[in-house]
């Protein structure tokens, strides 16, 4: 019975089946990188997100996609980073309720 199921398992989860996680979708990446580039400015925040950016394609890329929808992919989790620190933002200039 184990080895039939996992036969089946084998079966319906070849590669080419198997999709990875988008990494827009990927919450505490997204944080973490909001995170570290909340704290830089000027050219050291655009020299990490070069390296992130370069790093990270080469992660899709590596992962089975094409180099354009691995392009789509990192552009969908640099949007997903910039809504993060936007929010992150805001909640900090919100007013605070007093009791």
């Amino acid at each position: 019975m184990v080895d039939s199921l996992r036969q089946f398992m084998v079966r319906k989860m070849s590669p080419e089946k198997v999709r990875a996680f988008p990494i827009d979708r990927q919450v505490f990446l997204v944080r973490e990188v909001a995170a570290k580039l909340g704290n830089l400015h000027g050219e050291p925040a655009t020299s990490f997100w070069r390296a992130k950016a370069s790093e990270l394609l080469d992660l899709v890329v590596g992962s089975g996609r094409d180099r354009t929808a691995a392009s789509d992919e990192v552009r969908r989790f640099f949007l997903a980073v910039q809504r993060e620190m936007s929010a992150g933002a805001d909640a900090g200039s919100a007013p605070g309720l007093s009791a």
